[in-house]
C-alpha cells in the first residue's frame, strides 16, 4: 500500500481477530502498535519489558493462560533500541494458545533471517525505507490465509487498509487504490538486486554489519577508556540496528553534530533514549566497508 508502515499496524489490527489484544513492548515501535490498537477500539493489555531487552516465551505463554486473547502484537527488530525478539518462539507460543501473532518487522524485514510460511506466520509488516534501502512511501504486509478468512467476517475493516480487499486485487496484480508508481519501479529494481545477492547471504552481510559495530563498541571503549555499550544484549541484538548508550547522559544532539562535521550523519536516539544514546543503521546497501567510516568518524568524534 502507498502508506508508511504504520498504516499497514493499523491494517493488521484492524483485520486482527475481534477480543483482547496483548501488546509486547519493548520500545517505542511496540509501545506505537499497542496505542494503535487501543485507537482502533481495542481492548489492551501490555507485557512490558525494559527498552533494549526481549520477550521471553514462559512470560508470554504466564500472560495467554490467564487471559483470553485474540492476538499479541510484537517488534520483531525494535527500531528504536536495536533489540531481536525471537518471534519464531513467540509466535508458536501463540498459536499453542489458539491466539494469532502480529509482527512489525519495519527494520527487520530484508536484513534479519524471516522464514514466513515455514514459521508458519500469520501477518508480518514492514516499511520501504528500511533494510530494503528504498525512499519512504510504501507499506507491506503478508498475511497468512487463514488471516485473510478470518478477516472477512469483521464488519469494520475499514477500506483502505482492508486486508481482504487488497488481498483480492494482489491476486489480479493490481491494487486497489492509486499506485506510488515510481516508488514500484524502484521496488523492482531494489528486488532484482535483493535476489541477485541471495536472502541467505544478504542475512549474513547484516550479520557482518553488526558484528562489526558490536567490535568497534569493545575496542573503542578499552582505546578510549569510556563506556560505550550496546543497549541490547549480545544473543538479541538486531542485524539492521544498533542503539548505543553514550558514555555521559545529556550528549547526544552534541554527539551528532560532531559527527555530521566529519561527513557522517547517524540517528539519534528515539524517545526517552534522545538524550542517552545514538543508533547506527547498518542495513539494506550498505556493507563493512561502508560501516567502518562511519564507525571512524563516531570514534574521532568521542576522543574530542
Amino acid at each position: 500500500a502507498a502508506c508508511s508502515a504504520t498504516g499497514m499496524m493499523e491494517s493488521a489490527i484492524r483485520c486482527a481477530p475481534p477480543g483482547r489484544i496483548l501488546a509486547l513492548v519493548n520500545g517505542a515501535f511496540s509501545e506505537r502498535f499497542a496505542h494503535i490498537a487501543t485507537m482502533c477500539g481495542r481492548d489492551v493489555d501490555r507485557y512490558e519489558v525494559a527498552w533494549g531487552q526481549t520477550h521471553a516465551v514462559p512470560q508470554l505463554e504466564d500472560r495467554l493462560a490467564a487471559r483470553k486473547y485474540s492476538a499479541v502484537t510484537v517488534a520483531h527488530s525494535e527500531t528504536s533500541t536495536g533489540a531481536l525478539n525471537d518471534v519464531h518462539a513467540l509466535s508458536n507460543a501463540a498459536h499453542r494458545y489458539g491466539v494469532m501473532c502480529i509482527i512489525d518487522s519495519v527494520s527487520g524485514l530484508g536484513g534479519a533471517e524471516l522464514l514466513f510460511d515455514e514459521w508458519k506466520l500469520d501477518f508480518v509488516l514492514t516499511g520501504s525505507q528500511k533494510a530494503f534501502a528504498l525512499p519512504p512511501g510504501l507499506g507491506f504486509a503478508v498475511a497468512s490465509p487463514a488471516f485473510v478468512e478470518q478477516a472477512r467476517g469483521i464488519g469494520n475493516r475499514g477500506v483502505y487498509f482492508d486486508i481482504v480487499e487488497l488481498d483480492a486485487y494482489a491476486r489480479k496484480n493490481q491494487t486497489p487504490s492509486t499506485p506510488a508508481v515510481s516508488l514500484m519501479y524502484a521496488l523492482e529494481a531494489q528486488l532484482t538486486d535483493i535476489a541477485a545477492e541471495g536472502i541467505e547471504a544478504r542475512w549474513e552481510r547484516h550479520r557482518a554489519m553488526a558484528a562489526r559495530v558490536q567490535q568497534w563498541i569493545d575496542t573503542t571503549s578499552k582505546n578510549l577508556r569510556t563506556d560505550l555499550a550496546n543497549i541490547a544484549p549480545m544473543g538479541a541484538q538486531s542485524p539492521t540496528v544498533s542503539t548505543i548508550r553514550l558514555p555521559a547522559a545529556g550528549r547526544g544532539e552534541e554527539f551528532l553534530a560532531a559527527v555530521a562535521e566529519r561527513g557522517i550523519r547517524i540517528g539519534g536516539g528515539y524517545g526517552k533514549l534522545k538524550s542517552s544514546t545514538f543508533r547506527i543503521g547498518h542495513m539494506g546497501d550498505h556493507t563493512t566497508e561502508t560501516i567502518d567510516r562511519c564507525l571512524a568518524a563516531c570514534a574521532s568524534a568521542l576522543s574530542v
